[in-house]
């Protein structure tokens, strides 16, 4: 479904990506673990048109998209779950989810997309009329997200979803990731959390100081003892 191709990214002078290369097949739900300052979040800026590569191909279906504009890449079917949300936090949680499902013209799928989540976050539905920037942490980013699924997604695009959050909270937002892989939305997570991102992930790329170190399955990564000393802590 995407493939990335030697990519380059700079700020300034200072290289934030280093010829990445990177395939997501359909229906996947791979995860990007690695420390702050990685490029993680910078990799998903890239991929969704908010940053462009300095050099590099990104294609997504076959055709190459990281010439385009974030709204053409969008209605592609590309969806972006920024780091620390990115709500309009004046406007209702409703609100907020209708303004999520500005390229949907399938009146349809608007309410079936809609009862999938309130069915993942049923706190939203308890609240769905009330201001975004009044509720927790943890319903922000059920918030976030579900604005990310009402495009209805062939790709969706999520950027630390457990950042700032208690344990119990991420355990909630994690099992809802696995009921949007089993739904069979692909899925491209980036997470500093590794252990939480082994748990739902299928395949894992390590991305370090800008460059991808490793890559392989999460059963095959659990057995790198440097893997399980850095990132997991046994």
């Amino acid at each position: 479904m995407l493939e990335i191709k030697k990519v380059y990214h700079y700020y300034g002078k200072a290289k934030a990506l280093e010829e990445i290369n990177l395939k997501i097949e359909e229906k996947a739900l791979d995860a990007v673990i690695g420390p702050n300052g990685a490029g993680k979040s910078t990799l998903l800026r890239v991929i969704s048109g908010l940053e462009e590569p300095d050099r590099g191909k990104i294609e997504f279906l076959g055709e190459r998209i990281d010439e385009l504009k974030p709204h053409r890449i969008a209605k592609k079917g590309i969806s972006h779950c920024p780091e620390r949300r990115k709500l309009f936090y004046d406007m209702t949680v409703m609100e907020n989810l209708r303004l999520g499902a500005y390229t949907l013209k399938d009146k349809k799928k608007f309410h079936e997309l809609l009862d999938f989540i309130f069915e993942i976050f049923p706190r939203l539905k308890e609240r769905e009329k009330q201001r975004a920037g009044t509720l927790s942490g943890g319903e922000q980013q059920m918030l976030a997200i579900a604005r990310s699924l009402m495009s209805n997604p062939k790709l969706l695009l999520m950027d630390e979803p457990s950042l700032g959050l208690a344990p119990k909270v991420k355990k909630d937002i994690f099992k809802a990731i696995e009921k949007i892989k089993q739904e069979g939305t692909t899925t491209l997570l980036v997470e500093q959390d590794a252990i939480l991102a082994m748990e739902v992930a299928e395949y894992i790329h390590v991305l370090e100081e800008g460059k991808i170190e490793m890559r392989g399955s999460k059963e095959e990564l659990k057995r790198e003892p440097r893997i399980k000393e850095v990132y997991l802590g046994i």
